[in-house]
């Protein structure tokens, strides 16, 4: 049978499947703490699908494993190593964030603070931020379907901005069902591929040591010929230097550290215990799903030490599925792709939209608006910033992986110091979270700029969060000291 009517029977079931669990939270709905936190009631198992779901995207499926295939391990040291010691900030966030009974991150600026404006502004960077991330999932959603169905990718990036736009009007109660069905085709799809690539290569020692031998360009338009041995080095043989993977913990450690999507997922959970348990068993299955990605990454390599058909690393993964490893599982691993892009697309709407009702129209511009108005009005955002989302994926980033570094330092640079600052430091002061969330995000906005417009030395380049972190930090003490004591 052709491959592409084997693929569509999937792509057909995935559909049908993914509409019936979206349905349930429509019926649940009520109101916006139904819509947003699902009235912190979602038990551990709920937890850990949603949390993992929401965690695993694009970024990781298509992006990691491309860069690995690319780079070698470095891209262990560059994004892996970071999320995980982000990871060990949440569960420190959430022995204190549980006890603030809030819908969005935002509304404890508000609380801590008394500032709607900060509020607000929290509200904006959200907006902002997430709208130009989903085009992440919406480019790896787009190139998958392109790949195993032969069609257009201008059409096949509408088909997942249809399933995103119906799982999230739910909710989050649409959306931890929805995740709980795409995070198990996830770990279904992850470790299948794995499985085929370890028994193309003969194994994980074999396949180190013909790793350690390949001296080809990946593909056409890499900038690099891997010479012999950079795809074992930690640092590539210099191709991505010390400094700069080093540096990126500011971007993704710490944006993932202070990022709104998974400190809600805390204040959905039911309880203080059920959170912190969320985060520590989705990491450990979330460290099993990287394993498998590293396989597939490295080992496609040994398999196939140059590909002349694309043009990025976040095309090797369909690539290697479709044509190095195909077998009558690719059907499956073809839907776990798709899958990570759409449950980590429809949380983040769900959080734009929060940012943008509760944060900024209603905190600012219509405190009295009833409920019923403010989820009518939630939906139309969804669609709205689903619709921007779609248009810039028209033209998207080159890689998946360095852009969502990127966009990730944002939260470092302003969220970081207000919430944490907030929560452990008790004499933190309004003047000194407003102080760092500006010049925090100034001084990142300023060292991007640099970046781009002066030909920096690879051996010295390093991601803009770091400074923007220190900067913030210092603001953010200074300032709190000098008002603090200025109020005594």
């Amino acid at each position: 049978m052709n491959k592409s009517i084997i693929y569509l029977s999937y792509f057909t079931l995935y559909s049908i499947i993914l509409l019936f669990f979206g349905k349930g939270g429509f019926k649940r709905t009520k109101n916006t703490r139904d819509f947003f936190i699902a009235v912190n009631s979602l038990g551990l198992l709920a937890s850990i699908f949603t949390f993992s779901a929401t965690w695993f995207s694009a970024a990781s499926m298509q992006g990691l494993s491309g860069s690995l295939y690319a780079y070698g391990y470095s891209i262990v040291l560059y994004a892996v190593v970071p999320w995980f010691i982000g990871a060990g900030f949440l569960v420190i966030l959430a022995t204190k964030l549980k006890n603030y009974d809030i819908v969005t991150v935002p509304e404890y600026f508000k609380m801590r603070y008394d500032s709607r404006w900060l509020q607000a502004m929290g509200g904006l960077i959200i907006v902002i931020t997430y709208i130009l991330y989903i085009i992440i999932q919406v480019r790896g959603f787009g190139i998958v379907i392109s790949e195993f169905l032969d069609i257009n990718y201008t059409f096949a990036i509408v088909l997942i901005y249809l399933f995103v736009i119906y799982t999230t009007f739910g909710g989050l109660f649409s959306v931890a069902k929805t995740d709980a069905l795409n995070f198990i085709l996830i770990i279904a799809g992850t470790m299948l591929a794995a499985v085929l690539v370890l028994r193309g290569v003969g194994g994980i020692t074999l396949m180190n040591h013909e790793a350690a031998l390949i001296n080809t360009r990946p593909f056409p338009t890499f900038p690099h010929i891997t010479t012999k041995g950079a795809l074992v080095d930690p640092f590539s043989k210099g191709v991505l230097p010390p400094l700069f993977i080093f540096t990126s913990f500011f971007g993704w450690g710490l944006g993932l550290a202070t990022n709104p999507q998974y400190a809600i997922r805390v204040t959905s959970a039911k309880n203080k215990a059920t959170a912190i348990k969320m985060i520590c068993f989705s990491v450990m299955i979330l460290a099993l799903l990287y394993f498998g990605l590293v396989i597939i990454g490295i080992g496609g390599r040994v398999l196939m030490p140059s590909i002349d058909s694309i043009d990025s690393v976040d095309e090797v993964f369909p690539y290697l599925i479709n044509n190095v490893i195909y077998s009558p599982f690719s059907g499956v691993i073809l839907i776990s792709i798709m899958a990570a892009a759409i449950s980590t697309a429809n949380s983040q709407l769900l959080v734009a939209a929060s940012g943008f009702s509760c944060d900024i129209y209603k905190n600012v511009i219509n405190p009295y608006i009833d409920d019923d108005r403010l989820l009518s009005m939630n939906r139309i955002f969804i669609f709205f910033a689903g619709t921007i989302s779609l248009v810039m994926s028209l033209n998207p980033p080159d890689s998946l992986l360095v852009y969502g570094g990127y966009i990730w330092g944002v939260f470092s640079v302003t969220f970081l110091l207000p919430l944490y600052g907030g929560l452990f430091w008790r004499r933190s002061t309004k003047e000194g979270a407003i102080s760092s969330f500006i010049g925090g995000l100034a001084i990142y906005i300023g060292f991007i700029v640099k970046n781009h417009l002066s030909s920096i030395n690879g051996e010295t380049l390093l991601h803009p969060a770091l400074p923007g972190v220190i900067g913030a930090t210092a603001i953010f003490y200074f300032v709190s000291r000098y008002y603090y004591a200025k109020k005594k």
